[in-house]
């Protein structure tokens, strides 16, 4: 185990980088079991991560040392669960806002909990929350992006990655090290109660937001149109003239 400091950041001054592990959720799972606090912000690192995960428990696929695998403590007390989605929307901000000064605003959000470039999937964010009463005691969140990797399984349609967008190889650590500033500015904003920015930059980034676009629902295909998220996180589509909403599992994008 190796540690390193990023000295100027709340977010990623604890930096613990891992040749391998299964899961860097896991392993921060069972580092907070332990009797030794760790500082929020703490970030574990992996080179090789072979049983990480998305949403779902869907399975997250990645080359060794060629993508940014990672986990990130935050303890946001102050977030009533009712609203936890809003993390998840900031985190998200986060991601596309370090993407935008890399690649562009063609990064998008793709609800619930990936990443796009066009068509593609470039990263995604999962949000694991341990609930103390009625506050938030830790956030776990686990964010993949792909960075260098060029070569995919042949089942594994639309991705992509840094490298195959603009044909250069990128310092992973630096990616990280922005990534790290961007959560860090976010976080804040949610901490001082900006709800209402980041629903308006998180719908701003949001995929497919006011486009035709068809989705599989009851194992039936029908075209809607995204028209926003409602506060607990749900999707909202108009189908037929009817605004209706729909939970993690409840609707997929065709």
């Amino acid at each position: 185990m190796q540690n390193n400091t990023f000295s100027r950041l709340f977010v990623g001054q604890n930096v613990v980088t891992l040749k391998q592990v299964d899961s860097t959720n896991n392993f921060l799972k069972n580092e907070l079991a332990k009797s030794t606090p760790l500082c929020e912000g703490t970030v574990i690192l992996a080179e090789e991560q072979f049983a990480g995960r998305g949403q779902a428990n869907n399975t997250w696929y990645s080359e060794p040392g060629k993508n940014l695998t990672f986990s990130l403590l935050l303890s946001p007390a102050f977030l009533n669960p009712e609203k936890q989605f809003l993390l998840n929307k900031s985190l998200s901000i986060a991601i596309n806002d370090t993407l935008t000064t890399i690649i562009g605003n063609k990064a998008k959000i793709k609800w619930p909990n990936d990443i796009y470039y066009d068509n593609d999937k470039l990263g995604g964010v999962l949000i694991e929350n341990i609930l103390r009463g009625n506050s938030i005691k830790y956030s776990i969140i686990g964010i993949g992006l792909n960075i260098n990797q060029t070569q995919f399984r042949s089942d594994i349609k639309n991705v992509t990655s840094l490298k195959k967008i603009l044909h250069r190889d990128y310092d992973i650590k630096d990616v990280l090290y922005q990534l790290c500033s961007s959560i860090e500015q976010r976080y804040l904003q949610l901490r001082a109660g900006s709800a209402e920015l980041i629903d308006r930059d998180y719908l701003k980034g949001l995929y497919k937001l006011n486009e035709n676009h068809r989705f599989r629902i009851g194992g039936k295909e029908r075209e809607g149109v995204i028209k926003g998220i409602s506060e607990n996180g749900s999707l909202e589509v108009l189908i037929d003239g009817e605004l209706r909403r729909y939970g993690f599992k409840e609707i997929v994008f065709v």
